[in-house]
Parts: structure tokens; sequence; C-alpha cells
């Protein structure tokens, strides 16, 4: 079933055209949804270094998220990153943040290496 997960998330972002696919370089600014869309944020990972990205919602009540999966770099190169892409459900209109937090799982202690805050208008 794991295996199944990316390639049915990926499918999902093929069929789904009309979501929205934010990109890392999106949160400098307010980002609106409708209410009742999906939507993705790509965010890029190199997960051969041992970082990962994570999520926090301020508020589950107006977005719900839904998983992440991993796609693998464009170019089969040792080291080249690939991305996260986060699958959400805008939920009803109001404003949320999503903070993502670029750390290794096995240095719980260590501060993230990069923290990148979305601010999520639905309306």
């Amino acid at each position: 079933m794991k295996r199944l997960l990316p390639a049915l998330a990926l499918a999902l972002l093929a069929l789904t055209p009309h979501s929205p696919v934010i990109q890392e370089s999106d949160a400098a600014a307010p980002v609106v949804v409708q209410s009742g869309e999906d939507f993705f944020i790509a965010m890029q990972s190199n997960p051969s270094t041992g970082y990962s990205w994570t999520q926090k919602i301020a508020d589950g009540v107006i977005l719900a998220y839904e998983g992440n999966v991993k796609e693998n770099p464009a170019q089969a190169m040792p080291g080249a990153p690939g991305q996260q892409i986060f699958i959400y459900h805008a939920n009803r209109a109001g404003s949320t943040t999503i903070t993502f937090s670029y750390s290794r799982p096995f240095e719980p202690d260590k501060a993230p290496e990069r923290t990148v805050t979305f601010t999520i208008q639905v309306q």
C-alpha cells in the first residue's frame, strides 16, 4: 500500500488540473484557495541527505492535511533534489498558516535547517 500511495497522489495531481500547485516561492504572499478545493504544496527536498519536510497547520478546521508523497529527481544523479508534495483540502472559509520545517528526523534536538510558513486564505 505504501508504494501505491505516491502513484495515486501523482495521478490525483494529473487528474485535477484546476487544483492549485503551490511552490515554496509562493510563501512570500498569502495564497488564496476556494472552499471545497484540494490543493498541493510542493517543497524541494533531498532525502539522500537525511532531510525531509514536516508540516503543521495552525487551524485544522479550515484545512485538512491529506498526506504527502515524495517525487524523485527528474535526473537520476546522486544528490539531485526531488520534492515532497503535500496534499490539503480547504474545508471552510477563513485564514490559517501552514509551517514547514526541513530537518533530519534522527536529530530531534537540532533546530530545523529551514522553516517556511504559508498563509492560506480560504474563500
